[in-house]
């Protein structure tokens, strides 16, 4: 009887010290956007990466779930996962969400076009001229139409791109890294040449993770996060993650 006490003693100090020690597990629902998230390959996940490492910092864990972006979105909107990213922010995204401050990554959004096209833009006006592409749940189909552009939206990026190469769509908005990530892993070298982007960005910032006001402990979450993202940045180690994913290219 003693040694059952004894034994089950070690077995309740055993358990609690491994509450103790292990660190808190959240779970974040994102899409396919390389070079930043995705779930088909390892060298596509700079953001992934920088979050993961910038939550361990504060004693979290991460997991990642992976869905198209429009479904990733509405299941962290009803608190089913803790958030998502890399989004931009906006007023609706920031009623509806808990957005952190410190940002993921940077974007510049710029339009990709084929060299052939004599596409030029100064002002959103000038845009009514092209026949736009867009992908579904991105936030440039919401900031386009609210200037009176027509969208032709894409339910995926590589969709976009495959219509623009066809002549469907005149331009494409994207990011540059994205964009010239994507065009070199669907196209050949001689479809590849083919594509250009015009220089004036169509919105250049800071993307964010999109925290759930459903989901318990979102603002502790968000304010981890935000200390995590700035003792990476601090050491040298963001700069450092971005640059050996980039050299794998």
């Amino acid at each position: 009887m003693k040694n059952s006490w004894i034994y089950l003693a070690c077995l309740l100090f055993v358990v609690l010290s491994f509450k103790v020690i292990s660190n808190e597990v959240v779970v974040f629902a994102v899409g396919e956007w390389p070079p930043y998230v995705s779930a088909r390959n390892d060298n596509d996940k700079i953001a992934e990466v920088i979050v993961s490492e910038a939550l361990k910092l504060e004693g979290v864990d991460v997991e990642y779930e992976y869905f198209p972006w429009k479904r990733s979105l509405e299941r962290v909107e009803d608190g089913i996962y803790a958030g998502t990213f890399p989004w931009w922010s906006n007023e609706k995204r920031q009623v509806d969400f808990i957005i952190n401050k410190e940002p993921v990554i940077g974007a510049n959004e710029v339009f990709f076009h084929l060299k052939s096209t004599d596409f030029k833009w100064d002002s959103f006006d000038d845009l009514k001229n092209y026949k736009i592409g867009g992908n579904l749940s991105y936030s440039h189909v919401e900031q386009l139409e609210s200037k009176g552009i027509k969208v032709d939206v894409a339910p995926k990026e590589e969709l976009s791109f495959k219509k623009l190469l066809s002549g469907r769509i005149d331009a494409l908005p994207a990011d540059f890294i994205v964009g010239y990530d994507t065009i070199n892993k669907l196209f050949s070298p001689a479809k590849i040449s083919l594509f250009t982007n015009h220089p004036k960005p169509l919105r250049k910032g800071n993307l964010f993770m999109l925290i759930s006001r459903n989901y318990p402990g979102s603002q502790e979450i968000a304010d981890k996060l935000d200390r995590g993202l700035k003792k990476l940045k601090e050491s040298g180690r963001y700069d450092e993650i971005i640059i050996e994913f980039l050299e794998r290219k």
